[in-house]
């Protein structure tokens, strides 16, 4: 009891951030128990202990006052993590806070999100309260006899249970990217960090691997598929690099291996459907939290025509990662996979981006616009969107909308299709050596981010859902889908409009127009998600689930039934339109092509076409066969020629394409190649 008394406030301290971390692990983490919760006990008593002992260096009251400082500075990080979390259904990084002022423009968002963590928030504020006035206690029958050199001694035996804690639940934890072992030496991912390590450690790891960078420990390096058809119908999408002479002549370690690894990949075959868009025009759209509930008959027409006319993919997936829209940008625009801890657009707005659209097409003299409706310069948009290939327009740079929130998708396209839909005059030499003007729309790009489908989806503070609510009343569905389809009415008249221009410009047969979203409507619930699909949303998979379109009116309708994602949107449209691209240096694949399909997901999940592989459980579910006896379909029971070999194939394929993603960016790599 004694001792317990003369050291009270180390343990006030550790009580303080194990409490925070419990609270932020059992809102957002599951399972709560699990070999991270061993992790994050000792990293709450070594936060603890590393706090109690330079409290020692400001005296009683001094030492006191640091202590109430860095509890407090726990309490709101872990509350906002809660917060962050409801909202983006991520965590917000050291990157990120550095960016914190753009993330306040949705402060009614995070009041919502407040509102709906209120039980845990208001239990983080009550333990901290409690923990002030104990700390405020402490120590008043404390023994005057012990000098500071005890209280330093209790602090490293406290710190040396600590790393006994997580030296044994790294070691009893395994070595896979779902460990703790994982977390620090394989994955970057605050993901990961905190479900393993605890927000405090994670925030001190970002911290360093913001500073630092990080060099993932990898259990493979090369990544083989099936041997290459020498003479194949089709040729393949791949560019004159020698990456085997790059490889030998590099000193640079990294880069070196990178040449290795390229080599090594299989390019994928071209195809029938190889430039069947060549010499069309294209408009892509990246659509806020746009998902095939969005695409109905009745409430948005259009889209709908759209959807059924045109390119239909029934098992088209749209993972969400660490910056949300951002990074769902990245992915649809580059296919690349972003690397976590950073805005990965931002970062590569210096870098050279070969294969996004408006730089392809660009490359071929045709005029590339990009368009956003909210402000311009949200995510630094101005600094990355001209790098993808665009002259650029959004709120505050040249694009009028109306400043309210969200903006108004069909404005933005009211406002923008004249400027390159507006016929350009010119003069032709006739044969008989007269002149005379015509005039003709010139070839174009254009690429928009829309915003009109962003949450909340309600009837009071999203304009979207507000102007259209009349129309979406008859819904038997709750408020929440209800807004959320009045949001999406506004995307479908943007849509209206688009080709009703392109048709009185005489452009319409002769435009591609691709639709995908930036990521699944995460503002709606799970169970609000499930009464659109009508049973109980598989989160791990099926909430992924989306909606790809790719339209030219005229063209043949087709169903395609493969297994495909926002990462193979830049290789599939490359390839449709005949444009020059090296398919090894994307993370993607043409859906097209006779590559197997993979679906990655963020915590390195997959998903492929014998089965599916969840990473955070380490196991996989095969696929049942099916074949077809007398015209119908008959079951056959589970996939069972699926072999431990292919399941650790795909997972250091996986491992791959988000080391070399990351390489990528970091180094700049296109550039290094000459592209």
């Amino acid at each position: 009891m004694k001792h317990i008394k003369n050291h009270s406030l180390l343990y006030i301290i550790i009580f303080l951030i194990f409490a925070f971390e419990s609270v932020l692990r059992i809102t957002t983490v599951s399972p709560f128990i699990s070999i991270g919760l061993l992790t994050v006990s000792g990293f709450s008593i070594f936060a603890g202990s590393v706090i109690y002992m330079l409290s020692l260096a400001f005296g009683k009251k001094g030492g006191k006052a640091f202590a109430i400082i860095a509890t407090l500075i726990s309490a709101v990080l872990s509350g906002a993590q809660i917060v962050y979390n409801e909202i983006f259904h991520t965590y917000y990084t050291v990157y990120s806070m550095t960016h914190g002022a753009q993330v306040a423009q949705f402060w009614k968002d995070i009041l919502i999100g407040m509102g709906n963590q209120a039980l845990p928030l208001i239990t983080i504020v009550t333990v901290e309260i409690l923990g002030i006035f104990l700390i405020v206690k402490s120590g008043k029958e404390a023994d005057a006899s012990y000098s500071k050199k005890v209280y330093l001694k209790s602090g490293c035996i406290a710190m040396a249970i600590a790393i006994l804690f997580v030296s044994g639940s790294i070691a009893g934890g395994g070595k896979g990217v779902n460990s703790p072992f994982g977390a620090i030496f394989k994955v970057n991912s605050i993901d990961s960090s905190i479900k393993h390590l605890g927000f405090t450690a994670a925030a001190f790891l970002d911290a360093e691997r913001l500073i630092f960078g990080f060099q993932p420990l990898m259990d493979g390096g090369l990544e083989f598929g099936d041997e290459i058809e020498l003479t194949p119908e089709y040729g393949f999408n791949e560019m004159d690099i020698d990456f085997a002479a790059l490889a030998e002549t590099e000193t640079d370690q990294t880069l070196k291996q990178m040449n290795l690894y390229f080599d090594s990949v299989t390019p994928s075959k071209q195809n029938e459907k190889t430039g069947i868009f060549a010499g069309k025009n294209l408009v892509m759209i990246v659509a806020e939290s746009f998902c095939s509930y969005a695409v109905n008959e009745t409430y948005t027409p259009t889209l709908y025509k759209m959807q059924t006319e045109g390119y239909t993919f029934t098992n088209f997936y749209n993972p969400i990662w660490g910056v949300s829209t951002s990074d769902g940008e990245y992915v649809a625009t580059t296919g690349l996979l972003p690397k976590p801890g950073v805005w990965s657009m931002r970062e590569s707005s210096t870098n050279s981006l070969p294969f996004t659209m408006g730089n392809q097409f660009r490359k071929l003299g045709i005029e590339t616009r990009a368009y956003h409706n909210h402000y311009a310069e949200y995510y630094d948009r101005t600094e990355s969107h001209p790098n993808l290939g665009y002259l650029y327009k959004g709120l505050g740079t040249g694009l009028n909308v109306k400043e309210q929130w969200p903006e108004s998708d069909h404005e933005m396209l009211v406002l923008s299709t004249p400027e390159y839909l507006t016929p350009y005059e010119f003069t032709v030499t006739n044969d008989d050596g007269t002149t005379s003007t015509t005039s003709a729309i010139a070839p174009f790009h254009v690429y928009y981010m829309t915003v009109s489908g962003h949450l909340n989806y309600n009837f009071m503070g999203q304009a979207m859902c507000v102007r259209h609510k009349d129309k979406v009343m008859d819904l038997d569905m709750s408020e929440a889908c209800q807004a959320y389809i009045a949001s999406q009415i506004e995307l479908d008249l943007a849509m209206e409009h688009l080709l009703t221009e392109l048709e009185k410009a005489g452009q319409l047969e002769n435009t591609v127009i691709v639709i995908s979203g930036d990521h699944y409507p995460y503002g709606l619930t799970s169970e609000q998600i499930s009464e659109f699909l009508g049973h109980p949303v598989d989160e791990k998979y099926e909430i992924y689930k989306s909606s790809l379109i790719i339209y030219n009116p005229g063209m043949e309708p087709e169903t395609i039934d493969k297994y495909c994602s926002s990462l193979d949107i830049i290789p599939t449209v490359s390839n449709l339109f005949g444009l020059e691209f090296d398919s090894r240096l994307l993370m993607g694949r043409d859906i097209f092509s006779d590559t197997d399909p993979l679906v990655i997901f963020k915590d390195r999940s997959w998903i492929s076409d014998k089965g599916k592989y969840d990473a955070q459980t380490g196991v996989f579910t095969p696929f049942e066969t099916v074949t077809e006896v007398d015209d119908s379909i008959t079951s056959e029971g589970a996939v069972s020629d699926v072999s431990e070999d292919y399941i650790n194939g795909i997972i250091s394929r996986v491992d791959n394409r988000f080391n070399y993603s990351r390489l990528i960016l970091e180094r700049d790599y296109y550039r290094y190649l000459g592209l």
